[in-house]
């Protein structure tokens, strides 16, 4: 079941026959499917590698052992950043045309660029960030009204604000912003194309180390689209949403 996401999503829309643009402001983008969204895997993976980074930041510095901190003269997060990042993505689709209603997954390699804009503000960070990610291929199935179909996103833009809140060289930190991603579905000998624009939200770790590289672990939920299209006649509801967790790094300037 998929259940409500966005309050609104606005789509430019493009069909294969005739070459016109219809421009749509559609209803909530129902985006987030519980049977993937809630994957245990996924969301132990990310909260165990915050704790564990959290817990590491407030050690002794362990002289004994031999550990050296990074030290480095002013601050350690403020100020422009420019990275790359890769990981893996997965795009779930429900598609609902005659009262039948199927889903349809695809995980996919995922990789991009990345960059931003730090502040540091007392003790915590503002920062704004861009991106520009290829996120996967479409999914081939069979739907029991529309026959066999092929529907998916390939790739997303975002931007995001960003605040962390840093523990010696470690930053957890929150996003919440708006993508722009495609989506298409072909069926019934037609197929639609969009690009939709909806909220995203994210939340990550990152790990500063010398000369400005920083590492970073992170986790992206994006909704994309809930459109109602024709398809040679058969009426169908397509709804879908992307989330992906990804690797990076980057440097200050």
């Amino acid at each position: 079941m998929v259940s409500s996401f966005t309050n609104c999503d606005f789509s430019i829309v493009a069909d294969d026959g005739p070459k016109t643009l219809l421009f749509r402001r559609s209803r909530t983008s129902r985006a987030l499917s519980g049977h993937w969204l809630l994957r245990p895997f996924v969301l132990c993976a990310v909260l165990l590698f915050l704790i564990a980074g959290a817990r590491a930041a407030d050690m002794p510095s362990m002289d004994d052992t031999g550990f050296v901190p990074v030290l480095e003269t002013g601050s350690l997060w403020a100020g422009p950043y420019l990275g790359f990042e890769a990981g893996g993505s997965q795009t779930v689709t429900e598609v609902k045309a005659g009262g039948q209603k199927k889903d349809y997954s695809r995980f996919d390699a995922a990789f991009g660029v990345f960059g931003g804009y730090n502040w540091e503000v007392s003790r915590v960070i503002l920062g704004v960030e861009g991106a520009a990610t290829y996120i996967g291929d479409r999914k081939k199935g069979h739907h029991p009204v529309l026959g066999t179909i092929e529907t998916g996103s390939k790739w997303a833009v975002s931007t995001k604000a960003r605040v962390g809140l840093p523990i010696n060289n470690f930053m957890p930190y929150l996003s919440v912003g708006l993508a722009a991603t495609d989506h298409s579905l072909k069926a019934n000998g037609q197929t639609k194309n969009s690009v939709n624009i909806a909220p995203v939200f994210g939340a990550g770790l990152e790990v500063a180390l010398r000369d400005k590289w920083r590492l970073r672990a992170d986790y992206t939920l994006s909704g994309i689209t809930d459109s109602k299209d024709r398809y040679n006649g058969v009426e169908a509801r397509r709804t879908a949403a992307n989330h992906r967790l990804m690797l990076g790094i980057s440097r200050g300037f």
